[in-house]
């Protein structure tokens, strides 16, 4: 996906959110060095994971943080952690088990911090038995299912931290159709994103056949930089299910698929990219050759 100029302001908001976690005295500064930047590397066609990566590089080496969230993404499993049973509970009892498993692994994806409104985890507390009532649009489950059927190897991005963790009752139903899955979580620390730690902290480590990382600090992730068996395990897969909107910024218009894109639309940009409305459940499927 392209950066977009409703992008930049959106961006700066998470420069300025994540500079106050660590020293408010330094926003002028920073906020100063990351728009100029912008400035300099926005050009027609520059995607925006792309540029992003570079600014949340630059503000992390003036700060002299490796990660800023890590408060935050703490207290993101946490309360994370306290929704699971009623998570567990909701999937058990659905008539359509997939379903709600996808729908509480997108009311997760709100866990994402200084954009769309979101600043603390507690905020998904309040917001979860809404989130996961609401049908998603588009709610392309069935090519989804279908495809599940004859898949033998998933691969599965991770997003965010607390996220992660109400991603399990999804990742059971996976397991449970005797698929072979292939988790992969951030190379380092970037934004509120699970990284290797956070698979055994989550538990989700449990459900996975294989471990992977990005393999580098990106934004969703840099299909150029990623490590070879990543790559590998790309096509290998039946599926790619990925988590969040910067997984699909990373991999729309890419020959990864087919693809599975999970997420909550809480930007426009993102919104019209996958043919969404703002503030939706998402489940978006791009097959082969499409």
């Amino acid at each position: 996906m392209d950066f977009s100029a409703e992008c930049a302001p959106c961006l700066l908001r998470r420069i300025l959110f994540q500079t106050r976690l660590v020293d408010p005295s330094r926003e002028e500064e920073v906020m100063s060095s990351c728009l100029s930047l912008v400035a300099e590397e926005w050009e027609p066609g520059v995607r925006s994971a792309t540029l992003a990566t570079k600014v949340h590089r630059l503000c992390y080496d003036i700060l002299g943080v490796d990660d800023p969230y890590a408060a935050l993404k703490a207290e993101s499993n946490r309360v994370a952690f306290s929704l699971l049973p009623r998570a567990e509970k909701l999937v058990e009892g659905s008539p359509d088990r997939l379903s709600a498993a996808c729908l509480v692994a997108i009311a997760g994806n709100v866990m994402d911090f200084g954009i769309g409104g979101y600043e603390h985890p507690e905020e998904l507390r309040h917001l979860f038995d809404d989130l996961v009532s609401q049908e998603p649009e588009p709610n392309d489950i069935e090519p989804m299912r279908e495809i599940l059927r004859e898949a033998k190897e998933v691969v599965y991005l991770f997003d965010n931290c607390g996220e992660i963790v109400l991603d399990i009752p999804l990742l059971r139903e996976l397991k449970g159709m005797g698929l072979r899955i292939v988790g992969v979580v951030k190379g380092e620390p970037i934004i509120s994103d699970a990284t290797w730690e956070d698979l055994s902290t989550s538990g989700a480590d449990r459900f996975l056949d294989e471990r992977l990382t990005t393999g580098v600090f990106a934004v969703g992730l840099d299909l150029e930089r990623a490590p070879k068996d990543l790559r590998e395990a790309f096509q290998r897969a039946d599926l790619v299910i990925a988590k969040g909107m910067a997984n699909f910024e990373a991999l729309s218009g890419t020959e990864v698929k087919p693809i599975a894109h999970l997420l909550r639309s809480k930007c426009q940009p993102v919104a019209k990219a996958i043919g969404a409305k703002r503030d939706r459940n998402v489940i978006r499927v791009f097959e082969r050759g499409a």
